[in-house]
């Protein structure tokens, strides 16, 4: 009989435990707001032809502005030749709905796969990215 007491005890003790670990969420029962998917558009295509060794992309954010600290851009490239990486300009930190970017160091006669890749500065995970194709004739 001690035995069964003692048991439901315990378990009692477990559930009001538990009951008061989960509910307490650390100090604040208010969780932050998620914020909206990254979703833009760029103004350049697969087979994109560039007269020079820099293209000019604009990137516009369709989507509603993540946060108040703003949005990413960043681009890479790399030569589809030998799969090498070019050197790019830093990532733009912004908080205007449309920027300017621009593709650097583009080899003469070689197609070059471009990403375009956008997130929140608040959230990095908070991502999307756009691909397409470029070559400086």
């Amino acid at each position: 009989m001690k035995r069964i007491i003692i048991g439901i005890l315990s378990i009692i003790s477990f559930v009001l435990f538990s009951c008061n670990k989960s509910s307490s969420g650390g100090g604040s029962s208010t969780q932050p707001a998620q914020e909206p998917s990254i979703v833009f558009s760029i103004d350049a295509s697969n087979a994109s032809i560039s007269p020079g060794s820099t293209f000019n992309v604009n990137v516009t954010l369709t989507s509603t502005m993540p946060s108040s600290s703003g949005i990413k851009i960043t681009t890479t490239l790399s030569d589809q030749t030998n799969n090498i990486s070019i050197t790019q300009n830093p990532p733009l930190t912004s908080t205007a709905a449309k920027n300017s970017i621009t593709l650097i160091n583009l080899p003469q006669q070689h197609w070059c796969n471009a990403t375009i890749r956008v997130s929140s500065v608040a959230t990095p995970t908070n991502t999307s990215s756009q691909n397409f194709t470029v070559v400086y004739k």
